[in-house]
């Protein structure tokens, strides 16, 4: 065996990189690299090349019970006389969600 041939394997390595990589496309290779949703498609909409992540979720209905079954309200805020609501779960994204939903 030659002497500078010792670790053919690390000589070879970026060679097998370059050939992985060149079955990728540029977005799998930014999306894999970003962790983000990369597409160049998102250029011809005037959009970054990786997109950024949608606003908050919209709020939840606020769902109250009466004699003719279960009404949901859009905006409780606009409801005379407030009822109880009948779900009485998570109305929003907890941190650890939101940190999820944003990529980070």
């Amino acid at each position: 065996m030659l002497p500078n041939m010792k670790k053919p394997a690390l000589l070879l390595s970026p060679v097998l990189m370059f050939c992985t990589l060149c079955g990728c496309a540029p977005d799998r290779i930014a999306s894999a690299i970003t962790g983000k949703d990369c597409n160049t498609a998102y250029l011809y909409d005037d959009e970054s090349f990786c997109s950024r992540p949608v606003g908050p979720p919209p709020p939840q209905p606020y769902c109250t019970t009466s004699f003719e079954g279960t009404d949901c309200w859009a905006r409780p805020d606009l409801m005379p006389n407030v009822a109880r609501q009948t779900y009485e779960g998570p109305t929003s994204l907890t941190p650890q969600q939101n940190q999820v939903r944003m990529g980070q």
